[in-house]
């Protein structure tokens, strides 16, 4: 099993966000049958429709072991990690009760883990926001243009061709999709070109 992440899992910055992380996400074990103790396996995230890691997991009945491996930066030595999540469980108002991971590091309860450093841990312990929290409305709106794009199996670049529509789609939909793609790709561009419109004047003011 290689390294994890797209490149930047490994270096916190002041502007690092959950979703440039590799997560592991409580829910999403559970709706893949997954928590049910004894279920191993590999764990698997991509980055702009590519394979970008994978670690092994073991689930216990009171939480779940991971074995990957790690570095620091791109020429640190690799290490062996073993890291064991434990459950925390509540009642739900019907009946029941919902599982929760317990922060190796705070022992908060939370439904997602990152990995941003050595182990996975919250996002409160590793400084983590959400990447909407950086961005302008325009900048948000490129970032949704390109994950639709991926998501239909092209590349996320504004400048590849738009991918053809994937099997099973309805026409309906993918137009839609279609249409939602070229209307904040061009916003972005009319906001990057009145930016460079107004940095220009700006020079030539000062050249003036």
């Amino acid at each position: 099993m290689g390294g994890m992440g797209c490149g930047s899992w490994t270096r916190l910055s002041s502007k690092a966000t959950v979703e440039s992380q590799n997560t592991i996400n409580i829910r999403y074990l559970k709706e893949q049958g997954l928590l049910t103790a004894g279920r191993s396996g590999e764990l698997t995230w991509s980055c702009r429709g590519e394979r970008s890691g994978a670690i092994d997991y073991l689930t216990k009945e009171n939480g779940i072991q991971l074995t990957y491996n790690y570095r620091s930066g791109n020429r640190g030595e690799w290490q062996a990690v073993k890291q064991f999540v434990h459950y925390e469980y509540t009642a739900c108002h019907y009946g029941g009760q919902r599982t929760w991971f317990s922060c190796s590091e705070c022992h908060r309860r939370v439904s997602a883990i990152h990995c941003a450093g050595k182990y996975f841990l919250c996002r409160k312990c590793y400084g983590l926001n959400y990447q909407s929290q950086y961005e302008s409305y325009i900048d948000h709106q490129l970032y949704k243009a390109q994950e639709i794009r991926v998501k239909l199996g092209g590349s996320a670049s504004s400048t590849s061709l738009f991918p053809f529509k994937p099997k099973g789609m309805h026409w309906k939909t993918y137009t839609r999709l279609r249409f939602k793609v070229i209307k904040s790709e061009m916003a972005f561009y009319n906001n990057l070109n009145n930016q460079f419109n107004h940095l220009a004047l700006r020079i030539k003011g000062k050249k003036g």
